[in-house]
């Protein structure tokens, strides 16, 4: 897993781990995880060197349980060590720590450093160690600590590095000042205007029916595409397989598993009442009840109250809640309701507040008895694919000495059955991702290993003939012939009706007699810029209004949904002086500046590691991860 990073060019990847310096995250972080059990007993020895700054074994160990963390959070699942190295996280941590210390060895080298000051200064206004009186908290930070498996002064230490590589970060990457020039071109580009009219040619606007293809035009169709109709390379494929839908009717789920299993899913089959509200609370009840008469005489909106308190909606927003989420007063209200709108004024533990219900949803009960039936099948078919297990020590001992894939049919529950298998896919045990990539690297006659199936599954196969691509005989595949003709005449026709009429502009028509002679109708839109995506046009329509010279010019172009005759109407430059464009300006001038000096600070911090002395200990990398599953 870690070669590519080992290797003589280790660039792979530096970028985006360089990035994440940049965004100056502390490799020993302010939110723990409960590494110290991940370090403790661990000895302090050094997974790599950069020139004399080691990375240590301990740290390699913290960064990589907080990337499992960070990746089942993710994903809802946590991965095994050898998942993990198996994605290639073991690789990205290092990396990451091996940046970091090869601009610690560069920070030590120019003497960059913070005092005791700036540290404590840190910590004392770091959130993770407030209390609840807003001061640092001891007690916080000794938590953090413990969890971690780090004594203050190594984290203090951390600290004080941080810091450094952010002064050194400081010294390269600030101060670019990209010319204005630049920012007014790219603004120009991106902010210029283009308005246009369409008019959409469709099949049914034609002036006589399509009819029916003669012989000729589709031996015609046929020839002109040959490839459409070849059959792709096909690998006739004999194989034993075992899935769970082949044993489930073996197993017998017992009632009481079904039971526990509807218990386990209360909150799914059993759900109490609830209302989705907002909430503006008031600093008295004769504001709250002011405020109610001005919304029931139409003064005002809910949305009006939130404005005038400066509330954003999420301010107000308390989201879907149930009953025992409010107060009895407040429950009594919002739930007593007959339907939306709002209520109140009720007093809360925040003071009088009108509520505003948006949508109510009504309490839901599943007997156990609706649901019996589809909870069996599930946990049935669970249970066999984990029985699905205890035959693959027998099977490869069978495939080991040497048995036909007939014997292993005999002799186990594997079926025995044949496919042909192409890479665009196909049907049954054919659409299944690792059975079709062991068939399409197999030789003939090969014998293979067994495969795990990607629908949970076991498998072993031989390939016993490859058939090569071959054009299929026109009678064979008559009806797609018969749709591309159609397809393909339709639009033939809709683009010569298209180009007639743009021909007739050129006639010095306007686009609109055109249209309305033809009776098209014509759609008129308002000025965009090259980035907007406007709805119910072909993606490129956009792009190709852009490609135009100048006001007048059209453009013919094909879709499925018809053929767009398009004209060019107006074109915007971008005015800088309306104040939303002046920003705007500000904004691309400063955004371009501080990427120039992201790329000079990524590239330094490259050139730091590439001429640092980077070596890595393997091994010891190899055994440390081999101590946790």
């Amino acid at each position: 897993m870690l070669n590519a990073l080992r290797s003589s060019g280790r660039k792979k990847g530096a970028g985006s781990i360089i990035v994440w310096i940049i965004l100056g995250l502390i490799i020993i972080g302010l939110t723990g995880f409960g590494l110290g059990g991940a370090v403790s007993g661990l000895a302090s020895q050094n997974v790599a060197r950069v020139g004399g700054e080691p990375v240590e074994r301990e740290d390699f160990v913290r960064a990589m349980f907080r990337d499992l963390d960070l990746f089942s959070r993710q994903t809802g699942r946590r991965p095994t060590m050898t998942e993990a190295q198996a994605l290639g996280i073991d690789d990205q941590v290092l990396s990451r720590l091996i940046t970091v210390a090869a601009l610690d060895k560069e920070a030590r080298a120019l003497s960059l450093s913070v005092d005791d000051r700036i540290v404590g200064d840190q910590l004392m206004q770091a959130p993770a160690f407030q209390g609840l009186s807003g001061t640092f908290d001891q007690q916080s930070y000794d938590f953090f600590l413990d969890r971690q498996g780090l004594t203050a002064k190594d984290y203090e230490e951390e600290l004080r590095k941080e810091s450094a590589r952010l002064l050194l970060q400081a010294s390269v990457a600030q101060g670019v000042d990209m010319p204005d020039s630049m920012a007014r071109t790219i603004l120009a580009y991106l902010g210029e205007q283009r308005g246009f009219s369409y008019a959409v040619i469709s099949p049914d606007t034609l002036a006589t029916p399509l009819g029916a293809p003669t012989e000729a035009d589709l031996q015609a169709q046929y020839e002109a595409q040959p490839e459409a109709y070849t059959r792709p390379e096909t690998r006739q494929v004999r194989y034993v397989a075992l899935q769970p839908g082949d044993i489930v009717d073996q197993i017998e789920v017992p009632d009481e598993e079904i039971q526990a299993e509807y218990e386990a899913r209360g909150d799914i089959y059993n759900t109490d009442a609830a209302r989705v509200i907002d909430q503006i609370s008031f600093p008295d009840m004769a504001a709250a009840e002011d405020a109610k008469a001005r919304v029931d005489a139409g003064e005002v909106s809910f949305a009006d109250l939130a404005a005038e308190r400066d509330l954003s909606p999420a301010d107000i927003s308390r989201g879907r809640v149930a009953a025992e989420d409010l107060g009895v007063a407040a429950r009594e209200v919002v739930f007593g309701a007959e339907g939306l709108g709002i209520v109140g004024p009720v007093t809360t533990d925040l003071g009088p507040a009108l509520f505003r219900i948006n949508g109510i949803v009504a309490a839901r009960t599943t007997p156990l008895e609706d649901v019996a039936d589809d909870l069996r099948a599930e946990l049935a078919l669970e249970e066999a694919g984990r029985r699905i297990g205890d035959y693959i020590d027998p099977v490869q001992d069978l495939l080991a000495s040497g048995a036909t894939l007939q014997e292993i049919a005999d002799e186990t529950d594997l079926v025995l059955g044949e496919a042909g298998v192409t890479a665009l896919g196909g049907a049954g045990i054919a659409a299944d991702a690792a059975f079709r990539a062991e068939a399409l690297q197999a030789d003939v006659d090969e014998d293979r290993d067994l495969i795990d199936l990607a629908g949970g599954g076991i498998a072993a196969l031989r390939v016993t003939a490859i058939d090569a691509p071959a054009l299929r005989p026109l009678d064979e595949v008559r009806d797609q012939v018969v749709e591309d003709w159609t397809a393909a005449e339709t639009q033939r026709r809709l683009t010569t009706e298209a180009e007639a009429l743009q021909a007739q502009l050129g006639e010095a028509r306007t686009f609109a007699s055109v249209a309305e002679t033809a009776g098209l109708s014509l759609v008129a839109e308002l000025p965009r810029e090259r980035g907007d995506v406007p709805s119910g046009v072909p993606g490129d329509l956009l792009t190709q209004v852009f490609a135009l010279g100048k006001a007048g010019e059209t453009v013919v172009i094909s879709d499925p949904a018809g053929v767009y005759l398009v004209q060019l109407d107006e074109i915007v430059p971008v005015d800088l002086t309306d104040a939303e464009q002046a920003q705007r300006l500000d904004d691309l001038d400063g955004a371009l500046s501080q990427q120039v000096g992201t790329d000079l600070f990524i590239g330094y911090a490259q050139l730091l590691r590439d001429t640092g002395g980077v070596e890595v200990n393997e091994r010891l990398i190899r055994d440390t991860l081999a101590q946790y599953p």
